[in-house]
Parts: C-alpha cells; sequence; structure tokens
C-alpha cells in the first residue's frame, strides 16, 4: 500500500466515525485560517503577487475542502439527536467564512496599492 491509499482510508473511516469527521473538520478548519493568514501575511509583507496568487487559489481549494466537511457534518448533524461536539465543529467551519472575506478585502486593497 502506498501512502495516498492509506490516507484515503484514514478519511473514508473518519467519515463514517462520527469522533473522527469532527476531528478532521476542526483540523480541516483551523488549517485552512492558519495557511490563509500565513498567506496573507507574506502577501503584506512583500507585496509579491505570487502570494496573492497562492492565496486566491488557495481560498478556492479550501472552500471546496471545509464545504465538503460541512456537508458531512450537517448530514451527521441530521442523523442524530443535536450533539453539542457537532454543532460546535459547524461554527467553527463556517467562521471561516468571514474570515476569509476579510482577507479577500484586505487582499485586494494591497493589490491595489501595489497598481497605483
Amino acid at each position: 500500500m502506498n501512502l495516498e491509499e492509506d490516507s484515503l482510508k484514514f478519511v473514508m473511516k473518519a467519515l463514517k466515525d462520527e469522533t473522527g469527521i469532527i476531528k478532521i473538520s476542526r483540523l480541516v478548519a483551523v488549517l485552512s485560517f492558519l495557511f490563509g493568514s500565513l498567506i496573507l501575511l507574506f502577501f503584506y509583507l512583500t507585496e509579491n503577487t505570487l502570494f496573492m496568487l497562492l492565496g486566491m487559489v488557495f481560498l478556492f481549494g479550501a472552500f471546496i475542502l471545509n464545504s465538503i466537511f460541512l456537508i458531512a457534518l450537517l448530514l451527521k448533524y441530521s442523523e442524530d439527536d443535536a450533539q453539542k461536539d457537532l454543532r460546535i465543529s459547524i461554527l467553527i467551519i463556517l467562521a471561516n467564512i468571514p474570515i476569509a472575506y476579510c482577507y479577500y478585502q484586505i487582499a485586494m486593497h494591497i493589490f491595489s496599492t501595489i497598481i497605483d
């Protein structure tokens, strides 16, 4: 077995296991926030448009990945009794939306000052 197959099996098992999906979804949400913050910081410090491009690609990928986990959490939430851990995980993922929008606005402001 290679690393990709092991990773895929781990993710599929976690999606079936309620505690696994909660942990992974929180990890994905936090890592999305941290990597997005780092990319924005590097763009701010260097004003290198490569970081802006990287940020846009990352924003798209993080949106897709977080959306997948949000849907999985919502499906789990509808199946089970309303569990506190599921609600918290859903809120953590949803918190990334306004943060990403603010980061996008900041990046556009930085980009407009570079162009001028």
